[in-house]
């Protein structure tokens, strides 16, 4: 399909028909049509044009103001799209590198442990039966640092995440906790670059300086609320999903 086919389906709200084979392997899905995925379940909007009273802007869980917003869970809990975008980054991984390679892959609690796991499954039925997926789990705190029983140091370990915001986040601390993942024995080596699904950072490295490889990339930000440069021009920030903010948010009112 191109992406006019592929745009028209949706549209048509038809989005389930959408198959990885849809989208040749030659070509990779656009920003057009991802985010007419993500919209399509309510998990996607950007502030469009510069800041003004009469377009509110997006008031986040934390607190913070936001340009954008983006909910990866909300479109991977569906199997039929995670399974669509983890082509998309098989896609990618094949052309950066042998699959052949890569021992392992891992991704954190708890949206990108089923986009690690469906990228790993497609590499292990085409590419490389032998791959393996650990997933890395949250601790007390909330942070992707747990992974039982440790990874052989033998390992190339493949980093996957489905969403990153800043360079020290959950990308860079899935690569510590397989770093750390083995105590004081050796750990297992981790593959240059990690991939991630959505990249809204202005963060291209991790902070050790390895790459992140992003499938699309968008350039929102948050402010603190008196930082605000949405709020000074007299917009108004809203919650997105609350009532009928995400029509306000779209103009489609």
């Amino acid at each position: 399909m191109t992406e006019k086919n592929v745009l028209t389906l949706i549209k048509k709200g038809l989005i389930f028909n959408l198959l990885p084979g849809n989208i040749p392997p030659d070509r990779f899905m656009t920003k057009e049509e991802m985010i007419a995925i993500f919209d399509f379940f309510g998990a996607f909007w950007e502030y469009k044009g510069n800041p003004c009273p009469e377009k509110p802007h997006a008031l986040l869980k934390s607190g913070l103001h936001s340009n954008g917003f983006v909910v990866c869970k909300d479109v991977l809990q569906h199997p039929r799209m995670c399974t669509l975008f983890a082509n998309e980054i098989v896609k990618r991984i094949l052309k950066d590198m042998s699959p052949r390679k890569i021992d392992v892959i891992t991704s954190s609690a708890y949206s990108a442990i089923a986009l690690g796991w469906e990228v790993a499954r497609i590499i292990g039925n085409f590419h490389n039966p032998k791959v393996e997926y650990i997933p890395v789990e949250k601790d007390v705190d909330g942070n992707p640092t747990i992974i039982r029983g440790g990874i052989d140091s033998s390992k190339n370990v493949l980093v996957i995440n489905e969403l990153m915001t800043t360079g020290t986040g959950s990308t860079w601390e899935t690569k510590q906790a397989v770093l750390n993942c083995n105590g004081v024995n050796s750990p297992p080596t981790v593959i240059d670059p990690a991939f991630v699904l959505v990249h809204r950072s202005k963060d291209y490295e991790l902070p050790d300086n390895s790459s992140v490889r992003p499938m699309f990339h968008f350039d929102i930000r948050s402010f603190e609320p008196e930082e605000c440069p949405y709020c000074k021009v007299g917009s108004e920030a809203i919650k997105p999903k609350i009532g009928n903010n995400w029509n306000l948010l779209h103009e489609r009112v």
